[in-house]
């Protein structure tokens, strides 16, 4: 009995001290995270281990920039025209989504796949 006690409060201590490092962690994200409405990371690709080349929005201008260990350089600043150009290409082609072409490929399989189950029951009846 002592046991089975020793196991119920090193279960609820375990939860309670989870609950504190959750809370802990979602408390210190708040001052920790460098998020800003202002300044925006837009892409980044690495170049080598400790440099990248990124497209950074600051403002409502986008420049492209050089980051390294050492220092960050603007490399050059894009115009409204190649902005445009950049994010038609973010933007992924989707296909439409067709609930009835869906629906209807669903009923045909179903058909299908109740025919087949009803044919073996007739095989099986007829052995």
């Amino acid at each position: 009995m002592e046991l089975f006690f020793s196991v119920i409060k090193m279960i609820v201590f375990l939860i309670v001290i989870i609950y504190t490092i959750n809370w802990s962690l979602k408390y210190l994200n708040r001052y920790t995270s460098q998020t800003s409405d202002t300044i925006q990371v837009i892409q980044r690709i690495g170049v080598s281990k400790t440099s990248s080349i990124a497209i950074v929005k600051i403002l409502e201008q986008y420049y492209v920039m050089s980051l390294s260990e050492q220092q960050n350089q603007i490399i050059r600043i894009l115009t409204p025209e190649e902005v445009l150009q950049y994010q038609a290409t973010l933007t992924p082609e989707v296909e439409p989504f067709v609930p009835s072409a869906f629906s209807d490929l669903v009923k045909c399989k179903v058909e299908q796949l109740t025919k087949k189950k009803e044919d073996q029951k007739h095989e099986n009846h007829k052995k």
